[in-house]
């Protein structure tokens, strides 16, 4: 049974995931990977930069087939693209590049991040045991990964956008650990007995959380508690449910998430609320944005994985419990579309009164990007960050907490927990969902019919967001007066 590159990392991160995959495949989730999109469109683009690469022409299944391909175009051309290796016992990858230098070779491959990482040495560590043992010299080992600190101007510079990290001593370093961990993932995923594993926070992450974890409450522990201590306390109690813990063991945050569970109840600081409250100063203007992080910067002056806002929604009230009235602003357009958005939000936003979002480090952020970029509009969009008021902050305190909110302050989570409105009937439910549509629309994927769908989807989640935040302040002003 061969041992893929994908095999072996999920293989390290959990043997029985190995083995699931491989001997109970209809456990895994059918979902499509915005993500793995992306990555590709880096692949391709990175693949400029070494000018007489050749394909390896085989299907990504086809390993046998790959190798000996491999091995007939290493002696006619210097650079791969896609070179397969292959070893009696297995192990087989697929290389992103395979460049000549001199009589040996040089494994580099392609990620869609803006730095090294754990993972990437671990990849690169596999692959070089691959090749090497197949009959490949290997000089020097390489990750090609796109550059943070690069800002696109009209044209992109792909030479400018990459950068490439020379991680041989790294890779070399795993050698020994590759090789027994590969020889462990082997055996692991022959053997006709299910493994058993323990259960850990990290578990979460897993495609096969919901077959493993069935005993695990929907809210439990590891809700409430970070990993490390999530853990030590499963192995303390021997159990994952919040009603086998003491209370009166943890403190903070903690203390008022156990209890308001095994309660039943909603816990509320009247104090901590008014507080909040007198911080205010109206007309309020409730804000939220929309955006898109394109791997690859698609306008001048961003860079990769640079949030770029292409809607808003502002409902604005003018006096506490008063009607509200709403105003969106949507770019319909496949240009940039930060300048009229930034001129839209100047002209509605007013000069007073307090600017309500629900976590402002991403409102801020955004709004000192654009008046960086618009010198002549940066003093009235300064000023809309100094008028911001979090709304996160009295749920994230936990001034005020629903049992149901089960340790997230998120606004999906709070949201349903105090009031009646939730995001399950609209067709766009989340931010993922509205950058993947905008994405789609962006690179022309989608017919006039299409793009007319996406906008009122987007239209009705965004205004969500901010009336949403309309309902939830009604809620303080009725907790605080209680």
């Amino acid at each position: 049974m061969k041992l893929s590159k994908s095999d072996y990392m999920l293989g390290d991160f959990c043997a029985r995931a190995l083995w699931l995959k491989k001997h109970k495949p209809k456990l895994l989730p059918q979902t499509e990977n915005e993500w793995c999109a992306s990555g590709y469109d880096v692949q391709n683009l990175a693949q400029k930069l070494y000018p007489g690469g050749v394909v390896v022409p085989c299907q990504i299944w086809e390993f046998d087939k790959g190798a000996e391909l491999t091995k007939t175009l290493s002696a006619q051309h210097d650079i791969l693209f896609e070179a397969v290796a292959k070893l009696p016992l297995g192990p087989v990858c697929r290389i992103d590049i395979l460049q000549k230098e001199g009589r040996k070779w040089n494994l580099i491959e392609i990620k869609a991040t803006t730095s090294v990482q754990d993972d990437h040495i671990k990849d690169l560590a596999f692959q070089y045991f691959v090749f090497s043992n197949a009959g490949y010299k290997i000089k020097n080992c390489y990750v090609l990964h796109l550059n943070k600190d690069y800002n696109r101007k009209k044209k992109l510079n792909i030479k400018k956008l990459f950068t490439l990290k020379n991680v041989t001593d790294d890779v070399l370093d795993l050698y020994e650990e590759t090789k027994e961990q590969i020889l462990f993932l082997s055996e692991i995923q022959e053997q006709e007995k299910e493994p058993r594993a323990p259960i850990y926070k990290s578990c979460q992450q897993c495609d096969f959380y919901d077959y493993c974890c069935k005993k695990v409450p929907q809210y439990s522990i590891w809700d409430i508690f970070s990993a490390p201590t999530a853990d030590k306390i499963f192995k303390k109690i021997k159990s994952y449910d919040i009603n086998d813990l003491n209370a009166s063991d943890y403190d903070g945050k903690q203390f008022i998430d156990i209890d308001a569970w095994q309660k039943q109840k909603i816990h509320c600081e009247k104090d901590n609320i008014r507080g909040f409250l007198n911080t205010l100063k109206y007309p309020l203007y409730y804000l939220d944005y929309e955006t898109i992080e394109p791997a690859i910067p698609l306008f001048e002056n961003s860079r990769p994985y640079q949030q770029i806002p292409f809607q808003f929604s502002l409902h604005v009230q003018k006096t506490v419990g008063g009607k509200v009235t709403h105003f969106g602003f949507l770019h319909q357009d496949k240009s940039d579309p930060r300048r009229d958005l930034a001129e839209a939000l100047v002209e509605k936003c007013g000069k007073r009164g307090s600017v309500i979002v629900y976590n402002e480090n991403f409102e801020k952020k955004r709004n000192e990007e654009l008046a960086q970029l618009f010198p002549d509009l940066a003093k009235d969009i300064l000023n809309i960050n100094k008028r911001i008021v979090d709304l996160l902050v009295p749920f994230r305190s936990r001034a005020l907490y629903h049992y149901k909110q089960h340790s997230s302050a998120s606004i999906k989570k709070v949201l349903p927990a105090f009031t009646k409105l939730s995001y399950d009937k609209l067709d766009i439910k989340n931010g993922g969902e509205a950058m993947d549509g905008y994405f789609k629309f962006i690179n022309g994927e989608l017919t006039p019919k299409e793009e007319d769908i996406l906008f009122s989807g987007l239209d009705k989640y965004c205004a969500q967001d901010t009336y949403a935040m309309v309902l939830l302040m009604d809620v303080l002003y009725k907790k605080a007066k209680s």
